[in-house]
């Protein structure tokens, strides 16, 4: 069976995390002096190598040929950890186990020693889905636990965890991995699998992923699907299901140009190609934010992850706006986004914003004072209502 790149190529050593060297500098610091914690907690955003590390620390601990404080992966105990046959290391999924019982159950069998290594580690994933009455259960057995006993907790969300299992936990953040070294890591997956990726789709697929290397492989997964030895930034776009820079910029063009009807006909053709409605609304907030940053940044070529020749077009174009127009295409657009998240018809409220964000020019556009103008307006509304009320109480 055909195993996911991000399963085929999960590290096995501290060495191959990347992105996370302060972590894993940590532990294998505390892994050759011997004094490891009790309990850690991970935490980062997904796909950044938080369960990576907590086997990767399982098995150093149960290692009997450690190498400079990464696990040797050939003896006995870290075949049976990879293979998930060992008893000594359990991974529980704190959403679907998340009750008192569940925790009580651990709790006794944590009195009994290992079998066959020399630590019995528990893994805890998304651990701030446990309940209230399951977290006071964990507490005692968290700050004193056996000696041969290890608690490795991993959540995206620790401001759920209550401050006393906080307070009994070495902390440790995992950070976005930077795209760069996302690019790179993939570049190197690709040259193993024979096939010809170009920079621009690497870029392309590392900026989508968002700091996550799960994500950034899984889409990589995508795009080598159909047996394809060659993927450019096309093959990306088509597979994310997104549009090309040059439509970004045609539809606010037009919305500049007070043409509505185009731009609503020019949505019809990017949809009929089947595209995503709630993805080209991030991809059309970010166009913004392109036009933002380079109001203030003189080369945004690397910040942006465009081609020179976009980023003079986006240039351009952002010369002609205002940055009244940028921040209120940006809160309307982040509004719209938010609310399609519940909509079953996303494609009429990004219809509604393009209009909301083409009658702020057409209307106030030509107001030369229209702050100071909404100003009088909201002040003599504000009298109006302060008048009526007053009268009211009179009566």
């Amino acid at each position: 069976m055909y195993q996911a790149l991000y399963r085929k190529y999960r590290p096995q050593t501290f060495d191959d995390v990347v992105g996370q060297g302060a972590v894993t500098q940590t532990l294998k610091t505390q892994l050759l002096s011997g004094h490891m914690s009790h309990a850690y907690l991970f935490t980062g955003s997904r796909g950044t190598g938080k369960t990576s590390c907590a086997k990767i620390l399982s098995k150093a601990v149960n290692c009997l040929n450690p190498h400079n404080g990464n696990p040797c992966n050939v003896c006995p105990a870290c075949r049976a950890i990879d293979s998930g046959s060992c008893i000594d290391v359990l991974e529980i999924d704190a959403a679907s186990n998340n009750g008192v019982d569940n925790i009580r159950d651990l709790r006794e069998k944590a009195n009994i020693a290992p079998t066959k290594g020399k630590y019995k580690v528990y893994i805890i994933d998304e651990v701030h889905m446990l309940s209230s009455g399951a977290f006071n259960a964990l507490l005692k057995t968290l700050e004193e636990p056996p000696e041969y006993v290890m608690f490795i907790l991993a959540t995206t969300e620790p401001h759920k965890l209550p401050a006393t299992i906080l307070s009994r936990c070495m902390r440790l953040d995992f950070k976005r991995v930077p795209e760069e070294i996302l690019a790179t890591g993939m570049a190197d997956i690709c040259q193993q699998k024979g096939i010809n990726v170009t920079e621009g789709a690497l870029r392309l697929i590392a900026a989508n992923a968002d700091g996550s290397v799960r994500d950034g492989l899984s889409i990589l997964d995508q795009c080598i699907s159909g047996g394809q030895k060659n993927v450019d930034r096309a093959d990306v776009l088509e597979f994310l299901g997104t549009v090309g820079e040059e439509v970004m910029l045609e539809l606010t063009e037009k919305v500049v140009l007070r043409q509505p009807s185009e731009a609503l006909l020019l949505l019809e053709q990017v949809f009929a190609d089947g595209k995503d409605v709630r993805q080209f609304m991030k991809d059309w907030l970010a166009h913004y934010r392109n036009l933002l940053i380079t109001k203030f940044i003189k080369n945004p070529e690397d910040m942006l992850n465009l081609s020179p020749e976009n980023v003079e077009r986006i240039r351009h174009q952002s010369d002609s706006l205002d940055l009244a127009d940028i921040n209120f295409a940006i809160i309307e657009i982040s509004r719209t986004m938010s609310e399609a998240k519940w909509s079953t018809q996303p494609r009429i409220l990004l219809e509604l914003a393009e209009f909301f964000c083409w009658g702020r020019r057409r209307y106030l556009g030509s107001l030369t004072c229209s702050r100071g103008i909404l100003r009088l307006v909201c002040l003599h509304r504000c009298f109006l209502q302060r008048k009526i009320r007053k009268s009211y109480y009179l009566m």
